[in-house]
This record gives C-alpha cells, sequence and structure tokens, in this order.
C-alpha cells in the first residue's frame, strides 16, 4: 500500500503506463483514463492534481488495480512507478550463512561504504580515464550526495543504488544543435552508470578468464573506466565477514534505453578478487597519464580544402558552465565529427584538455566518437 503521500506524480505514472502498453482514452485536467489494448474491459483511472485531497486515495486505488492486471505486489508496482525515469544499480551480497535475509553488522557497514566508493569511482572515471586517481574530482564526489539508496531487499542481501537516467521531459530531440546544462547534469548520472557497466564487465572478463590478464590488458581497462579505487571496493564487499559473492545487476530504465554494450549484470567471487588485487596492484604502482573526458555536440566545422586536418568545435559542460572546446581532428575523426554534426548526435571525446580561466579551452584528442552511454535511434555510419 502506499505510505502517506506517494513519492511520484503523473508523469512517472503515464509513463509506466505508456512503456507497458497502455493508452489513454479520456480525460480531463482532473484525471485520466487509461485502457490496456487486448482487455476491453481494464482501464485504469489515473489522478492529474497531487494537491487535491483525494489524490492518495486515487493513487492507492491505482497501484492496487495495477497490481491486479499485472499480478505483481503492490510495492512492486510503486517501486517501479517511482523509478521509471531512474536507472536501480542492485548489490547484492551472497553467502550460504544470509539466507534469513540479514547480515553481520561489519559487512553490511562495508557493503554501503563500498557503494559509495563505487560510485564515485564510476563518476571520477567518467570525467577522466586515470589508473590511480588518488584525489578524486569534486564533482565526482558529488555523486555520493546526488544518488540514492533504496530500502534494502530480501534475496541474500541487496542494497539499491538509484540515479537519474532522464528527465520526465524529452532529454533532447534528434538533430540537436545545442546543450542544456539541467539535461547534462540529469545525463552525467546514466553515464556514470554505463561506465560503471562497463569497467565491472572488464574486471569480470579478466577475472573469468584461463589465463591472468597481461601488463597491456590492465592498462587497457584503463580505458573502459577500470581504476585502483573501483578494485579496492570491489575487494573490500567481498573480503567482508560472512559474503563470498557480490552480484551487481544493472535495471536500464524503462524510457530510457540502455547504453549499448553495457552488461546487464556481473558476479564476483573470492576467486575473482584474487585476480583483482593483481589488477589493483598494479593500477595503484604503474605511472598514468591524464585522459579527459568531455560530452557534448559539435557546433563548429573548419577545414580548408589543402587542409588534411580540420578544426572542430564541441559544445560540452565544464565545470557545470556551457563552453565550447576546440580541436584540431585528422581527416577520419574530422569525418565522424561531420557525420555526428549533420546527425545531431551527442559526442564523447577523449584527449589531454587544456582549459585556461578567461581563455578558450583546447584539447589534444585521442578519441572521438558518438557518445556510447546514449543509445542512437538509428545505427550512425562512421
Amino acid at each position: 500500500m502506499v505510505d502517506g503521500t506517494p513519492d511520484f506524480g503523473p508523469n512517472e505514472v503515464r509513463s509506466y503506463l505508456r512503456v507497458n502498453g497502455w493508452a489513454p482514452v479520456d480525460g480531463g485536467d482532473l484525471a485520466e483514463l487509461w485502457s490496456l489494448p487486448g482487455f476491453a474491459d481494464e482501464v485504469v483511472l489515473v489522478p492529474l492534481k497531487p494537491g487535491a485531497p483525494d489524490f492518495t486515495k486515487r493513487v492507492h486505488i491505482l497501484l492496487n488495480d495495477l497490481a491486479r492486471i499485472e499480478a505483481q505486489e503492490v510495492r512492486a508496482v510503486q517501486d517501479a512507478i517511482t523509478t521509471v525515469y531512474h536507472d536501480v544499480t542492485d548489490l547484492r551480497a551472497s553467502h550460504p550463512s544470509l539466507s534469513d535475509g540479514s547480515i553481520p553488522l561489519e559487512a553490511g557497514y562495508e557493503l554501503f561504504v563500498s557503494a559509495k566508493r563505487l560510485r564515485v569511482a564510476s563518476a571520477a572515471a567518467t570525467l577522466r580515464r586515470q589508473g590511480h586517481f588518488r584525489n578524486f574530482p569534486a564533482r565526482a564526489r558529488d555523486q555520493a550526495r546526488e544518488v540514492r539508496i533504496g530500502q534494502t531487499r530480501r534475496g541474500s542481501y541487496i542494497v539499491p543504488i538509484i540515479s537519474q537516467a532522464r528527465s520526465p521531459l524529452e532529454v533532447y530531440t534528434p538533430g540537436q544543435r545545442s546543450i542544456d546544462a539541467n539535461i547534462e547534469e540529469v545525463l552525467f548520472d546514466r553515464r556514470v552508470t554505463a561506465t560503471m557497466s562497463r569497467a565491472l564487465g572488464v574486471l569480470q572478463e579478466m577475472a573469468s578468464a584461463e589465463r591472468e590478464p597481461t601488463p597491456s590488458e590492465i592498462t587497457d581497462s584503463v580505458g573502459e573506466g577500470v581504476s585502483y579505487e573501483l578494485c579496492q571496493a570491489l575487494a573490500k564487499i567481498v573480503n567482508a565477514e560472512s559474503v563470498n559473492a557480490l552480484d551487481v545487476s544493472f535495471n536500464w530504465s524503462r524510457v530510457a534505453a540502455p547504453p549499448p554494450g553495457a552488461p546487464a549484470q556481473v558476479t564476483f567471487d573470492q576467486d575473482a578478487i584474487e585476480i583483482i588485487d593483481k589488477v589493483s596492484t598494479q593500477l595503484k604502482t604503474r605511472t598514468s597519464t591524464r585522459q579527459h573526458l568531455i560530452y557534448g555536440v559539435v557546433t563548429n566545422l573548419s577545414r580548408q580544402p589543402d587542409d588534411e586536418d580540420g578544426r572542430v568545435g564541441v559544445r560540452t559542460l565544464l565545470q557545470r558552465r556551457i563552453r565550447v572546446v576546440w580541436m584540431q581532428l585528422p581527416p577520419n575523426l574530422y569525418h565522424v565529427a561531420v557525420r555526428c554534426h549533420d546527425e545531431g548526435v551527442p559526442v564523447q571525446v577523449q584527449g589531454v584538455l587544456t582549459s585556461p580561466s578567461g581563455g578558450h579551452a583546447t584539447m589534444e584528442v585521442s578519441h572521438f566518437g558518438p557518445d556510447p552511454s546514449l543509445p542512437l535511434s538509428e545505427p550512425l555510419e562512421l
């Protein structure tokens, strides 16, 4: 049942119904009727005025109707509506002794602390690729204050991390030529979750291989978001008392398609942690270069007929301010920039960033392409 005032509004309800096949059939300013095609007798009423005296009562009736129609628990339906614009990352600590749904205090503390460490390390890698951070960027540390932790659930012991995937409004229309600071803040959360998913996927592949990863493979993993801090966060959970494995499941928002190539679930046991400890040791001791990442849209293109390289401007968010970063691109990457510009596709750029106060921001580029954390409506032919 609904406890007090619902923690969602009409937009969340409408989005949930739409992605589950419902469609509006009638309504006005106070409420709407939605039906499920193929089930002529199934019609639900959606209240539209959160300030109305009977809003909570009407939401309670709606949740019970949906739970009956969808054969789910009312709490499950309520949670699904509440998080319809969010990604939910479930951290599940497992051990045969945890069958009663409890966990030792020390292990539980370590799970919550490591949830924060995993998120902050992934946020740092979303801003720049670096094997060992030592000091996280302030924007990465902010993640610990911006994401939420849901109620723990049974099933060994599950801690859900709730982060934004998109706003109730359209994130961007196709063919965009500008960016919005508020939307970029929402997209940053999705990019962090995508980084975490890919980085943990790479670690799982290295840990499950028949041989130990080579130094070059460990170095290459940094490009996917792996870092010493990420490895340490994993190790501290699995090495905690009464925990012998950690499963991480990524439940992507139903209204924002999953990032391409991001695994839905990864698992780490004691054997995997032995390999990850070796990865961690190399990342801590090796000398690493710092590669920044920026996300935005191509707004400027310039190349003379006799020039091989082209000058490109990407509008992005730096220090939470919208700025244009300038870069010289070789012919193959300039071609990619032109296609992304013509199609209005957001880009991800990696390289060495110079951003003087009051001067032009520039980047020496090592990678340029479509933003992999955002799915494309149509594949971009490069």
